[in-house]
């Protein structure tokens, strides 16, 4: 059970075979994503060091870290996560106005 992170005796005696073969299976897809995260940072590793040939002269593929990473433009930001629980909050009042008026 130190897979499981359950060390209580009571707790451990409480659970079903259903809820421990879930148990099971949840640890098996965080190790599936474990090893693909491995596996990515490979890939990312051998890409930094991608390089292009111009003439004799060999330059690295990215010049910059930006070039290699860009900033994605949906990128959860506090600022982000503020303005949808404002256009939420309109939308349940607009809900709330159509409703009150049979519409």
């Amino acid at each position: 059970m130190r897979y499981c992170k359950i060390f209580d005796a009571t707790l451990l005696g409480r659970i079903t075979l259903k809820q421990y073969a879930l148990m099971v299976k949840a640890i098996r897809l965080q190790l599936v994503d474990k090893e693909r995260d491995i596996y990515l940072q490979a890939w990312l590793n051998m890409q930094a060091k991608a390089t292009k040939q111009r003439g004799k002269k060999i330059y690295p593929y990215y010049n910059s870290f930006d070039e290699f990473f860009p900033l994605q433009e949906d990128v959860d930001t506090p600022e982000r996560r503020q303005n949808e629980q404002e256009a939420n909050q309109l939308r349940i009042r607009i809900l709330k106005a159509n409703l009150a008026s049979g519409g």
